[in-house]
């Protein structure tokens, strides 16, 4: 299996469906850190977070640009208009995550998340004519009551603009999901690379106005951990792994990040999360072990979508 990962993303060979999703689920896991780092920030502003989060994120890939350089070089040449949009509402969707959170409660933002399959499953038949298949949709019903479960008990709206900011999360997670597996030539670091970038640049602007980049070396450290490790490993692996899994099936296999988030942060700082939550989690946690389970374990082309045939500029 390791020699099929090393293969795919030296752009040598198909990932089966079910390796694909394994990435994804590894992916979820790294993702899942970042709720570990932003609880453990004292005092940097939501835009110096995400300021050191995209340049660390950014940095990762040049690192591992320059290491594939005289083994198996990044090709640029795939680059398109798709894959410029994708970076984009990747980069939105990290700074979106990041304001809810400082927003809203965490429940709530999770809660949010939950409904990604569904929008990814819309959005995936609206542009890669993607049917969604019966495991596909009993799978969803199955997270979507775990996560009720696990938020329910504690469900804090919060303000209403960490509100919206937490609604639009599904949204964009799931038309990242659809972009990508649209433009399945496009190597895993070029989209990562690009969202970061943005995001750094973006947020940095944002920060330097309201009072500069200083910030002190945890807190900074906190943010390189959700950049450089959370998204400069898991986006690699979620790049090259979705191409190979539906659409639909996308975010329900990084529920993982739901159901790690709240363990993370109950070994460090320690806070306990309640009974809901570990019965919640099991129970997303084995409907993602049930979907990848009877995944099919045969290489799987990604479908050409209309965005896909978008000319490069």
């Amino acid at each position: 299996m390791l020699t099929a990962f090393r293969d795919a993303f030296a752009g040598q060979g198909e990932l089966t469906e079910r390796q694909g999703g394994l990435l994804v689920v590894g992916s979820g896991v790294l993702f899942s850190v970042t709720a570990i780092a932003y609880a453990a920030v004292e005092d940097a502003t939501d835009f110096q977070f995400l300021a050191y989060r995209g340049a660390s994120t950014a940095l990762a890939m040049v690192i591992l640009v320059v290491l594939r350089r005289n083994g198996r070089p990044v090709d640029f040449s795939g680059v398109t208009r798709t894959t410029w949009i994708a970076a984009a509402v990747l980069a939105g969707t990290s700074m979106l995550y990041i304001l809810a959170l400082s927003r809203t409660s965490a429940a709530t933002t999770l809660f949010l998340l939950a409904a990604a399959p569904i929008f990814a499953a819309v959005i995936g038949w609206v542009w890669l004519r993607e049917p969604v298949a019966r495991t596909t949709a009993i799978a969803i019903g199955i997270t979507l009551v775990g996560v009720t479960i696990t938020v329910g008990a504690g469900l804090e709206v919060g303000s209403a603009t960490g509100l919206l900011f937490a609604g639009l999360i599904p949204v964009s997670v799931a038309t990242y999901s659809v972009l990508m597996r649209s433009a399945p030539s496009v190597d895993p670091v070029v989209p990562t690379l690009i969202a970061g970038s943005l995001l750094g640049l973006v947020a940095g602007t944002i920060a330097m106005g309201q009072g500069g980049l200083s910030v002190s070396l945890r807190d900074g450290t906190m943010a390189c951990v959700s950049g450089g490790i959370a998204l400069g490993l898991g986006l690699p692996l979620f790049n090259l792994g979705h191409r190979s899994v539906p659409a639909a099936k996308v975010p329900l296999l990084l529920m993982t990040e739901i159901v790690l988030a709240p363990l993370w942060v109950w070994i460090w700082p320690g806070e306990v999360p309640s009974f809901a939550t570990l019965v919640g989690g099991a129970v997303i946690l084995g409907a993602v072990i049930w979907l990848v389970l009877v995944s099919r374990d045969t290489p799987t082309a990604a479908p050409s979508s209309r965005l896909g045939a978008v000319p490069t500029d």
